[in-house]
């Protein structure tokens, strides 16, 4: 019987969870939840009272319900096609994996173990980590074969092109107003709505992804920041009042790469140094920046923000969906193709 520190262990290391997933029937709409004497409370005004008092804690855990059954579903659309395979090779799934799956088995290392040490050192106290090797050499090779059936899972849905998914990820109606900051055309089947700071490092490597993503789909998205400065970076609430003051003379763009490019030094007088380097109009820039006339415009997008749960950032919106964080590339791409095929249906 594995003890419970293997069990973190694995938690730690693999992501699983410990949570039991909610059970019971989809409620929606006009369903009955409660009632008060003869007064019911219906299902949409129950998700109405938590995304008015909880809105992000009901952001994080739609996200993490969605996020969880897709990885079942991955896992489900995997078997499927590990059967066909199979069946399409005259074997059995069991001489199918015993004849594929060994070559994709990857040997522990001790430079792995040792990596793994360090990133969870702290949910193990007093334990060094000679004392930890054994154990932890134990939970990889316990993983091997799963990671090889997963590998082996991602080849086959690579190589097959009738898998769609219809699963529906959780949307959220993030609206851009026609005053945000905006890139790409209009019409775009992409929208992709980032609340985010120009001090937030996490921030800075999501506008490297969204550029990518831009160059890549170019002219299917259109691309809408909102401010979201966080106060635990006193620059960044003016910095973003100086992107609004960018966006007055046509230049939000170019202030937003060099405010990015410039994290640690966005001091009011850094600001107006990047504004008069970029050539805009110094004096009405400056006005602009000194008179704090955007304050009101930077409170209302985190107004917006607040609303829908956003509480961190980076925090974007493909079309509605929610991606928390400064996300892998691969994970957006994968989104963007979700969204497209399903607009080409």
């Amino acid at each position: 019987m594995p003890s419970r520190t293997t069990w973190l262990l694995a938690a730690a290391v693999f992501g699983l969870s410990l949570a039991a997933a909610p059970a019971g029937a989809q409620q929606q709409g006009e369903t009955v939840v409660a009632r008060i004497g003869d007064v019911a409370v219906t299902f949409a005004e129950l998700e109405d009272a938590w995304r008015r008092n909880d809105a992000s804690s009901r952001l994080r855990m739609l996200q993490e319900l969605y996020d969880t059954r897709r990885r079942a579903l991955d896992v489900l659309v995997g078997e499927r096609l590990v059967e066909r395979e199979a069946a399409a090779r005259g074997m059995t799934r069991d001489e199918l994996l015993a004849m594929e799956l060994p070559g994709r088995m990857i040997e522990v290392t001790d430079a792995e173990i040792d990596l793994i040490y360090e990133r969870n050192r702290g949910r193990f106290p007093g334990r060094t980590l000679e004392q930890m090797r054994p154990e932890i050499r134990a939970v990889l090779d316990q993983q091997r074969p799963l990671q090889a059936l997963h590998s082996y899972m991602n080849e086959l849905r690579a190589l097959a092109d009738d898998v769609s998914v219809m699963l529906e990820a959780p949307r959220h109606g993030v609206e851009a107003l026609a005053e945000d900051p905006a890139r790409g055309p209009d019409t775009a089947p992409i929208e992709l709505i980032e609340f985010s700071d120009f001090d937030c490092p996490f921030c800075r490597r999501a506008t490297a992804t969204v550029e990518r993503l831009m160059e890549q789909f170019e002219g299917q998205i259109r691309f809408v920041y909102k401010d979201y400065p966080l106060p635990s970076h006193p620059n960044a609430f003016k910095a973003a009042e100086a992107g609004n003051c960018a966006h007055e003379q046509g230049r939000f763009w170019e202030l937003h790469d060099t405010m990015f490019a410039s994290q640690g030094s966005l001091g009011v007088d850094a600001l107006k140094g990047y504004a008069a380097d970029l050539g805009l109009d110094p004096d009405a820039f400056n006005e602009c920046l000194d008179s704090g006339r955007h304050a009101a415009t930077v409170d209302r997008d985190l107004r917006i923000g607040m609303s829908y749960g956003v509480s961190s950032t980076p925090t974007l919106f493909l079309n509605g969906r929610a991606v928390l964080g400064a996300a892998s590339y691969e994970t957006f791409v994968e989104i963007v193709r979700e969204e497209l095929a399903a607009a080409a249906r």
